[in-house]
């Protein structure tokens, strides 16, 4: 893994190198040609607005990440790198040394539709670059395009972006970055997660990006640069995220013109719910078992005309029904890490541990009851209905460019689920990227987020 990084970090400084002139430039007095075409009275309210000097953001995230930091020592010079350059480019712009790189980092709520589609309002984070001169004088910078970026898989409210600060929100470059909570998260953090439930979130940020845009518009005192597209993207459950507004934008004709989407960017994402929960029962274990409540859970709130005539223990095991209010109540209260909860099923669930087993893997006959494993079940049958509901590799027909990041050591995510988009659509519009070596989930994650700050939008 270290290898793939100074691959990715050598590259970046030759990118550094020939791009010279890079497009990220800083001035803020550019008129932006698209801006009669969006501007638009959209409702948003601001919740906060602070502004974080890059470099020392950068310091704090990596001292404060939860897991180990070695891992993304790589990620950090990257980035470090990135803001330096651009950094020194705007100097020379300028023609002054009192510079501080900062972003500009804006809370607010929106107005959206709950599950069920009554009227709801979320909160999102909108995202974009300035800078300070003599330490307190703020300037806005014109962003080149627009990024909504979609998070990935969390179970605790302290994670959304409203409340932290996710990496994929910063290695977009020079871009304005709208970045929802999600149902469940933010102002919203008493409600179940619609996990995996991709018409829901794909529509909770689509309505993010007019808000978050008209917002920018009224705040900030730089345009966007002309010429300026719309990209989305995100990794694990913000792959499959990403690519669901994908679909939304390519059966929408005006709205995708609107604005000038250009394409998508998935990384590992679980594009196909029903796949990944057969690959999960093919193989007989899983790394990650906190997305098995998660999922089923979801699917009872997000279709209870037709599970709702089941008892949900059925699906399970003695022993998980001995943690399963525990569980729930975790998930519910989003006072928890998916790590933390996944300890819930490696110390109160796993009966079996072999040399077939990792020590962050649970065997699925310790968690399903044999309902879940009879392919005749009506259970089992409606539950799959329902994921096939959010399958993303039918029903639709790609216009714009796909692009698709796995790899096959993935064992969070089934990597099949990237293959599977490629099926279903052919190589004239998918791009498909395999890491060198099989890694898994989450180095898969920050190989991609690497990708996005080397290659850029």
């Amino acid at each position: 893994m270290k290898k793939i990084f100074l691959l990715l970090f050598s590259a970046f400084m030759l990118l550094m190198t020939l791009f010279s002139c890079d497009k990220n430039k800083g001035d803020e007095n550019d008129n932006n040609c698209n801006e009669n075409n969006n501007k638009e009275n959209v409702y948003y309210n601001v919740l906060s607005d602070e502004k974080l000097p890059s470099l020392d953001f950068v310091e704090y995230y990596f001292s404060n990440f939860n897991g180990d930091v070695s891992q993304l020592a790589m990620m950090k010079d990257i980035l470090v790198n990135s803001l330096n350059n651009y950094t020194n480019r705007l100097k020379v712009e300028l023609g002054t040394q009192d510079i501080k790189l900062a972003y500009r980092k804006v809370n607010f709520s929106y107005k959206s539709i709950a599950a069920d589609g009554a009227p709801l309002e979320l909160s999102s984070t909108v995202l974009w670059r300035g800078y300070f001169t003599n330490d307190t004088v703020w300037h806005d910078i014109a962003p080149e395009n627009i990024c909504l970026m979609e998070h990935y898989t969390i179970t605790s409210d302290a994670e959304c972006p409203t409340q932290s600060f996710p990496l994929e929100l910063f290695v977009t470059g020079n871009n304005l970055t709208i970045m929802p909570d999600y149902i469940g998260y933010g102002i919203t953090r008493d409600m179940p997660h619609p996990y995996l439930n991709h018409d829901v979130c794909a529509q909770n940020s689509i309505d993010a990006l007019p808000a978050g845009f008209q917002l920018f518009e009224d705040m900030s005192s730089a345009d966007m640069k002309p010429n300026w597209k719309l990209c989305v993207m995100g990794a694990s459950q913000g792959g499959a995220n990403a690519l669901a507004i994908h679909r939304y934008m390519d059966t929408h004709d005006e709205f995708a013109d609107k604005w000038n989407f250009a394409y998508s960017f998935a990384a590992a994402g679980p594009h196909n719910p029903h796949l990944t929960i057969e690959k999960y029962l093919e193989d007989g274990k899983v790394a990650y078992p906190v997305a098995l409540p998660f999922t089923i859970n979801s699917m009872l709130v997000s279709y209870p005309d037709i599970l709702g005539k089941y008892d949900v223990d059925a699906l399970f095991t003695d022993n998980y029904l001995k943690v399963k209010d525990t569980v729930d109540r975790m998930l519910l209260s989003k006072n928890y890490t998916t790590s933390e909860i996944n300890e819930v099923f490696y110390n109160n669930v796993r009966t079996t541990v072999d040399d077939n087993l990792a020590d962050d893997e649970i065997y699925l006959t310790d968690i399903f009851s044999d309902v879940m494993f009879d392919k005749e079940s009506d259970f089992v049958n409606d539950l799959y209905e329902c994921l096939d509901k959010n399958d993303l590799t039918k029903g639709w027909t790609p216009k714009h460019p796909i692009k698709i990041f796995y790899s096959r050591g993935d064992r969070t995510v089934p990597f099949e689920n990237s293959v599977a988009v490629y099926d279903a659509f052919g190589s004239d519009l998918v791009t498909v990227t395999e890491t060198p070596d099989p890694i898994d989930h989450f180095m898969t994650c920050g190989l991609w987020m690497a990708k996005v700050l080397i290659e850029g939008l």
